[in-house]
C-alpha cells in the first residue's frame, strides 16, 4: 500500500512539475505577445503615416502635372497662331 501512495506522490509531483512549467511557458508567450503587439501597433502608425505622405506627395505631383499640361496647351495654340501668321 505504501508503494502505491509513493508511485502516486511521484506522478503527482511530476504533474506540478509539469503544470509549473507550462504556466511559466504561458507567462513568458504573454510577454512575447504583448510585445509583438505593440511593435504591430507602432509598425501600422509608421506605415499610415507614410501612405499619407504618399497620398500628398502624390497630390502634388497630380497638380504640378495638371499645370504644366495646361502650359502645354496654351504654348501650343501659342505656336498655332504665329504658324497661321506666318502663312499669311
Amino acid at each position: 500500500m505504501e508503494r502505491r501512495v509513493d508511485r502516486v506522490e511521484k506522478r503527482l509531483d511530476a504533474t506540478l512539475k509539469i503544470v509549473q512549467t507550462g504556466m511559466k511557458m504561458l507567462v513568458k508567450m504573454e510577454k512575447e505577445n504583448s510585445e509583438f503587439r505593440k511593435e504591430t501597433r507602432e509598425f501600422k502608425k509608421e506605415t499610415r503615416e507614410a501612405i499619407h505622405a504618399l497620398i500628398e506627395s502624390q497630390m502634388r505631383t497630380d497638380a504640378t502635372v495638371a499645370k504644366l499640361g495646361t502650359q502645354v496647351k496654351a504654348l501650343g495654340t501659342k505656336i498655332d497662331r504665329l504658324v497661321d501668321g506666318w502663312k499669311r
